[in-house]
C-alpha cells in the first residue's frame, strides 16, 4: 500500500531537511512523525501516539499546539536540535491537499523569538574557515543585526581564534568541511565554553560567490568601504554566513548592519582560563551572573545597555583615547547626581528598540510590539536634550546618534490602540480615527442593532406606517413587516418577499445595503486591519537604520550611567590611563566583588607597583586563606575595569595600556583531558610564557 497524499507531502518535505526536527502544521497543531516524533517526545516529554499513513501501519507521532510552539522550540534548541517550521500556505479545501512548505529553520544562533532570547545577552552565530595559517571568522546577532568579522594570521591564529570565540560567546558555529576537525579540537570547544563546529555548504565559502552575496546584501559596488580590501578569508566567512542566514530564515534581512572589520589588537586579549578565574561574566563556582564582575557593574536600566555592558567587559578596549572618552563620560555623571538620576528615570520607558527593529525587518512585529516601540520613542527628545547639555565629548556622540523618530512615534500612536490584543487574528488593534473606511466598519460592527433600529424609525416616519416592524430570519435575512391595514401605504421601492395571514414582508435597497454591511462588517474589518497593519510595517522598514543607531547611543548612555552609579555607591576613583610600558600603580586597591559581599570598610586595602624595571615581579606569600588569590585577582580586575572605561576600587590608580591579562590561580586536575593537577599548572604556565609580552599583566 502507498502512503496517503498528506504523508507523501510530509516525507517529501522531510527529505529536504534531514538534519532538522520537522514541525508539520496540521490545523491547530504542529505534528512530528517517525524518528522526529521519537526524538521530540523524549526531549519534550510528550506522549508518543500513532497515525494511519496509508501503508497499513501507524506512523509514530506526537504534536504541540501552534499557539504555544515557541516554548517547545526553545526546549528542542536547548537540546541541540535544529527545527524546521512547516506552515500551511493555502486554506483547507474540499478534496484538495493543503499546500505546505518550510518557512524558516530555527537553530541556536538564528533564534528571533523574544520568548527564547535572553534579553541581557547577545545571541551570536559564528562562521569560521581555516586556510593554511590564516583564519576568517564572522559573527552576527540576527536579533539585533550586529555583524563583525576578523581575519587572523600567523602562528598564533588558532589561539587568537579561541580568544575571539570566548569573547563573543556564540551559541552556534558553522564552518566548511576542512575546518571542522581543527575547530572541534580547540580547548574552548572541548571544555564546553563554545559549541561544537557544524559543517555548512562548502560552496558558499567560495570567495567569488561570497563577495557577490555581500555586494547584493548591502547594495554596493565594492566591499572596500567595510575595510575588507585584501581580506579574502573575512569576505568568504561573511558571505557564507549571510547565505546561511538566508537559507534558514527564507526572507530578506535588511536589518543586518554594515560589516565591522575588527583588528585583534582593538581589544585586550583574555584567554579562556583567565576569563574563568577572574569571573568576568559568570561566577566560577555556580556559573551564574551573581558574584561576577558583570553582576557588580550591571546597574543598567535597559536591556540595550545590559547587552552593551556585557560586551564592554568581554572585550576591553586597547585604544587610550577611546578609554578616556568613556572615563570622561563616567566622571561627569559621577559628579552630577541630577543628570544621572534624570537619565535613569527617562530610560525606564525605553524597551528593546534594537530587537524591535529586527522584528520589523523580520516581519513578525505584533501590535503589542508597536505599543512598546511607541512608548520607547516618546522620551527620546528629552534623552537627547540631556545628553546634549553634558560637556564630555562622548555625550555629543550619543546625542548625535539619537535620531529624530518623532514621525514613527506619532504614526504608531495614531495607528495602534494602546489596549490592543496580543495578536492580529481577531482584529481590534487599529485605533479608531486612523482610517475612515475602518471607522465605518467598526461603527457598523459595534452598533449594528442601533443602525437597524434607526432605519426602522426612519421608514416609519417616511411611509407613515406606524405598525412597520423590522425583523430577521435565516431565510430572508432582514425584512420589513407591514400589517394588512397598511398595505396601500407601502412605497414603490419596497419589494415583496413573503405574504402572511395578517400582513406582508418586504425588503428595500437601503435595507439590503445595510444588511450586507452588518453581516460582513466583522470579516471586512479584520481584513482591512491586517492590510493597514502590513502597510504600517512596510512603512517602518525605512527607519530601521535610524532605530539601530539610536539604540546603540541609548545603550552607551545607559552603560555610562550604570558605571557612574556603581562608582559613586562604592567609592571608586577615576583611573589614569597611560601608554604601554609605563608603571602600573594602585594605591589602596580593593577586590570589587569581594568587598561587595562583606561589611563596609572591612576589606583591607593593598598597594601595587609593577613596571619594566626594578619592580617587574611581585612574590606573594602567606598561609592558606590569607588572601593571596584575592589580591592577584584584584590587580587583574582593576586593570581590566580601567580598560572597560570604569572607575576602579582604589584611592589612586595609574594603569598602562595592557595587551593581555593572564591568571594562574588555584590548583585542580582535569580528568576529562587526562591531566593531573601538576600537569594542568605546567600547561597553563607554558601558555603564559609563550604568549605574554612586555605589555602583558601576568
Amino acid at each position: 500500500m502507498a502512503y496517503s497524499p498528506m504523508m507523501m507531502q510530509y516525507l517529501q518535505t522531510k527529505e529536504q531537511y534531514k538534519d532538522c526536527i520537522l514541525l508539520y502544521r496540521l490545523g491547530d497543531f504542529y505534528e512530528m512523525f517517525f524518528e522526529d516524533a521519537k526524538t521530540a517526545s523524549e526531549i519534550l516529554d510528550l506522549v508518543l501516539t500513532g497515525r494511519d499513513c496509508g501503508t497499513g501501519e501507524r506512523a509514530p507521532m506526537c504534536g504541540v499546539p501552534f499557539h504555544a510552539v515557541d516554548n517547545y522550540v526553545a526546549k528542542l534548541i536547548a537540546a541541540g536540535q535544529k527545527v524546521a517550521i512547516c506552515e500551511q500556505l493555502t486554506p483547507p479545501g474540499q478534496g484538495k491537499i493543503v499546500q505546505r512548505d518550510v518557512v524558516k529553520i530555527v537553530t541556536p544562533g538564528t533564534v528571533m523569538e523574544s520568548s527564547i532570547l535572553q534579553e541581557k545577552s547577545n545571541n551570536f552565530i559564528a562562521c569560521v574557515q581555516f586556510v593554511d595559517e590564516k583564519i576568517g571568522v564572522a559573527f552576527c546577532d540576527l536579533s539585533t543585526g550586529e555583524f563583525a568579522t576578523f581575519q587572523l594570521d600567523g602562528f598564533s591564529s588558532v589561539k587568537d581564534l579561541q580568544e575571539v570565540l570566548v569573547a563573543y560567546k556564540p551559541t552556534e558555529i558553522i564552518c566548511d568541511a576542512n575546518s571542522k576537525a581543527v575547530g572541534n579540537s580547540l580547548e574552548a570547544v572541548k571544555a564546553g565554553y563554545v559549541p561544537t563546529f557544524t559543517v555548512y555548504a562548502d560552496g558558499d565559502f567560495d570567495f567569488a560567490k561570497a563577495k557577490q552575496v555581500l555586494l547584493r546584501q548591502y547594495k554596493v559596488a565594492t566591499l572596500d568601504g567595510f575595510g575588507l580590501a585584501g581580506k579574502k578569508l573575512a569576505v568568504s566567512v561573511c558571505g557564507a554566513l549571510i547565505q546561511y542566514l538566508n537559507y534558514t530564515q527564507k526572507r530578506d534581512l535588511p536589518h543586518i548592519e554594515p560589516i565591522k572589520f575588527v583588528q585583534k589588537t582593538d581589544y585586550m586579549s583574555i584567554d579562556v582560563k583567565t576569563r574563568k578565574n577572574l569571573e568576568l561574566t559568570v561566577s566560577s563556582n555556580e556559573g551564574k551572573r551573581r558574584g561576577s564582575l558583570l553582576w557588580l557593574l550591571d546597574k543598567t536600566t535597559t536591556s540595550l545597555g545590559a547587552r552593551m555592558l556585557n560586551s564592554w567587559i568581554d572585550r576591553p578596549l586597547q585604544s587610550q583615547s577611546k578609554i578616556k572618552l568613556r572615563l570622561d563620560g563616567v566622571e561627569e555623571l559621577y559628579k552630577s547626581f541630577v543628570a544621572r538620576d534624570e537619565i535613569s528615570s527617562l530610560l525606564t520607558s525605553v524597551k528593546d528598540i534594537e530587537r524591535l527593529a529586527g522584528k520589523i525587518a523580520y516581519n513578525n512585529l505584533t501590535p503589542k510590539d508597536c505599543v512598546t516601540l511607541q512608548k520607547s520613542l516618546q522620551n527620546l527628545p528629552q534623552i537627547k536634550g540631556v545628553a546634549a547639555r553634558l560637556k564630555a565629548k562622548i555625550f555629543a556622540n550619543v546625542a548625535n546618534g539619537i535620531a529624530d523618530l518623532s514621525q514613527v512615534e506619532q504614526l504608531l500612536f495614531s495607528a495602534i490602540d494602546e489596549n490592543c490584543p496580543p495578536t492580529t487574528k481577531d482584529g481590534g488593534y487599529i485605533k479608531f480615527g486612523y482610517n475612515a473606511e475602518l471607522d465605518e466598519l467598526i461603527t457598523i460592527s459595534t452598533n449594528g442593532k442601533q443602525l437597524i433600529a434607526d432605519l426602522e424609525e426612519y421608514e416609519r416616519q417616511r411611509t407613515g406606517i406606524r405598525t412597520l416592524k423590522l425583523g430577521y430570519n435565516r431565510v430572508f435575512g432582514y425584512y420589513f413587516e407591514v400589517s394588512n391595514s397598511f398595505k396601500d401605504a407601502v412605497p414603490s421601492d419596497f419589494i415583496r418577499k413573503q405574504t402572511l395571514t395578517n400582513g406582508e414582508r418586504f425588503v428595500s435597497p437601503n435595507l439590503k445595503e445595510l444588511e450586507e454591511k452588518i453581516l460582513t462588517a466583522d470579516e471586512r474589518k479584520i481584513k482591512l486591519e491586517k492590510q493597514l497593519f502590513d502597510e504600517l510595517r512596510t512603512n517602518l522598514l525605512q527607519y530601521i537604520p535610524a532605530m539601530q543607531r539610536t539604540a546603540q547611543s541609548i545603550a552607551a548612555l545607559d552603560c555610562l550611567c550604570a558605571l557612574a552609579k556603581v562608582a559613586f555607591d562604592n567609592g571608586y576613583v577615576k583611573p589614569e590611563i597611560v601608554a604601554s610600558g609605563k608603571p602600573l600603580q594602585i594605591l589602596d586597591g580593593r577586590h570589587p566583588v569581594v568587598e561587595s559581599f562583606i561589611k563596609k570598610d572591612n576589606f583591607i586595602t593593598n598597594d601595587t607597583l609593577l613596571d619594566n624595571d626594578q619592580n617587574r615581579t611581585m612574590v606573594i606569600t602567606g598561609p592558606n586563606m590569607a588572601g593571596k588569590s584575592t589580591y592577584m585577582r584584584q590587580v587583574a580586575l582593576i586593570t581590566l575595569m580601567a580598560h572597560v572605561g570604569s572607575f576602579v576600587p582604589a584611592s589612586k590608580a595609574v594603569v598602562p595600556i595592557t595587551d593581555k591579562i593572564f591568571t594562574r590561580v588555584g590548583a585542580s586536575d582535569d580528568l576529562a583531558f587526562n591531566q593531573s593537577t601538576f600537569m594542568v599548572e605546567m600547561v597553563e604556565v607554558a601558555n603564559i610564557l609563550n604568549n605574554a609580552t612586555q605589555n602583558s599583566l601576568v
